[in-house]
């Protein structure tokens, strides 16, 4: 067997005990929650993942409509099932998101719970395979601080980050599947603002057809299935007020945002303030992304910045939301660790393991009032595409430009 092969069937190993090690943890931190809790206290209920199991039986029980009226018809049905002490929460997906959580208002809720999380992983642990370097070790450790993070708040970024990967990954050698990731990523609309205008310079046409299709698809069964209601209702109500969350709500919601517009948020600068402070960094990195773009001469290193370029622009996104980010710095960190030691090597694989760090680290020291994480998505950027005379003969390692 050869060196080569040799190293792939030991990365290939060591993702089948990572997922094993993660469904293995699942499975604990899901009993330690259990025992001796209520299934019905807040400490199960109270979690994002409520949104989506309320969303999907109210569409089950043909009620969509209260999903699409307004926050307090919404809020009101939560409380029906949760109880009136049930804290804030409101619905901000748009009505084809019910397309990917449907099935899972079928089963009892902390049942749902746990197939929804399980299912979501082994889909995220698919993509990130994708996306690995076969002859690093230690690759998928860079991945737990995320898995947590998700695990924790009990969010959809296992299946955000999948999309992403898959549509990033898959869009040079099967087009038409990346390009219906894409187009299943519009739940999360911003964030992909940045991939349409990658697959233009790339010329991905295929990628964008596929794209443009199923978006539309998705889109027009949702409104064959939940009536053209449920959209105009989700303009007309779940917008606004999710603007109105965005710019007047307080609270721990701000320490999950990762933007400079969350950061000024989080220390009690009103929203206007922020975006003052927000838009003035958003320009320039939105240039430095199209410079980079053009410029940089693998796949893998304009997807990498490519997500650096969303995170930092995008005003409204949460650490959970970093999945895909997180696969492509640790993926990089690999790489790096396999070159021989040169001139800020080191200063270079410290800030990629950093960004893979922020989903359990932004948050505490945001909360202690210093929210790091816009300097290290910045200072990870800068790392990431710093080009190194070292990749261009060493182990095959591609030429970054």
């Amino acid at each position: 067997m050869t060196g080569k092969a040799w190293a792939g069937q030991r990365a290939d190993v060591e993702l089948r005990l990572f997922a094993c090690l993660a469904i293995c943890a699942i499975g604990l931190l899901f009993w330690l929650y259990g025992s001796g809790q209520d299934l019905s206290s807040l400490f199960w209920t109270n979690r994002d993942f409520a949104n989506y199991w309320i969303a999907s039986k109210l569409a089950l029980e043909g009620r969509v409509l209260d999903l699409f009226s307004g926050q307090d018809i919404y809020f009101a049905r939560m409380q029906e099932v949760f109880g009136q002490d049930y804290p804030w929460h409101n619905w901000s997906y748009p009505p084809h998101y019910l397309l990917l959580v449907l099935p899972f208002g079928l089963l009892p809720y902390v049942a749902s719970g746990i197939v929804f999380q399980l299912a979501t992983l082994a889909l995220f642990l698919h993509a990130a395979s994708l996306a690995r370097a076969p002859e690093a070790r230690g690759y998928w450790l860079l991945l737990l601080p995320f898995i947590v993070c998700n695990l924790h708040l009990s969010q959809n970024g296992f299946l955000t980050a999948a999309l992403m990967l898959y549509g990033l990954s898959l869009r040079f050698r099967r087009p038409i599947l990346a390009g219906v990731a894409i187009g299943l990523l519009t739940i999360k609309p911003q964030l992909g603002l940045l991939l349409p205008i990658l697959l233009l310079l790339e010329r991905r046409w295929q990628t964008i057809a596929a794209a443009t299709v199923s978006a539309t698809l998705a889109i027009a069964v949702s409104a064959l299935l939940f009536g053209v209601d449920a959209w105009t209702g989700y303009v007309a109500h779940n917008l606004p007020y999710q603007t109105i969350v965005m710019t007047d709500f307080g609270g721990f919601f701000l320490h999950l945002m990762p933007s400079l517009y969350g950061a000024a948020r989080s220390l009690d600068l009103d929203a206007a303030t922020a975006m003052m402070l927000h838009l003035p960094v958003a320009g320039p990195t939105f240039g430095a992304f199209l410079y980079l773009a053009w410029r940089l001469k693998t796949p893998e290193a304009r997807s990498l910045s490519l997500l650096f370029a969303t995170f930092c622009i995008a005003p409204y996104s949460l650490l959970y939301d970093l999945g895909a980010l997180c696969v492509l710095a640790a993926a990089e960190n690999a790489r790096e660790r396999m070159l021989p030691q040169g001139q800020g090597r080191r200063w270079r694989m410290l800030m990629l393991a950093a960004v893979c760090l922020l989903p359990v680290l932004a948050l505490p020291f945001s909360l202690a009032g210093l929210p790091i994480a816009p300097a290290v998505l910045l200072l990870g950027w800068a790392a990431a595409v710093t080009p190194l005379p070292e990749r261009n003969a060493v182990n095959g390692a591609p030429r970054r430009g």
